[in-house]
């Protein structure tokens, strides 16, 4: 799948995460965004270093885009997530807004 049909930040974020960067949050991520992963629910910057931080030593992630889907106010993008944790590879759904400047407002992150 290219990264071609991906917005900047969406690209960053996803090369972040298989870069186990988290350095690169605040590049991807507006200063208020929001992130739902796993039950959790993280807002700004700082925190969602932290998590990607977190789920970057659990699990190693690794994500590979499989689908790309423009729908207003969202981009749905299908994967394949591999790594250190049960059930492993599983496909999940990333489901990111993004604000005016490009950056990413909000991240749903579900089966």
């Amino acid at each position: 799948m290219s990264h071609a049909d991906l917005a900047p930040a969406i690209a960053a974020y996803i090369a972040a995460t298989n870069a186990c960067d988290t350095s690169a949050v605040a590049h991807c991520f507006a200063d208020d965004a929001n992130v739902f992963d796993e039950g959790a629910h993280q807002v700004g910057t700082a925190a969602i270093a932290r998590w990607m931080e977190d789920t970057a030593q659990r699990y190693q992630p690794r994500v590979e885009v499989l689908n790309v889907q423009h729908r207003t106010g969202k981009v749905l993008v299908s994967n394949v997530v591999s790594g250190n944790f049960p059930g492993s590879p599983l496909e999940l759904r990333y489901t990111f807004r993004l604000n005016e400047q490009g950056k990413i407002s909000r991240l749903d992150i579900s089966l």
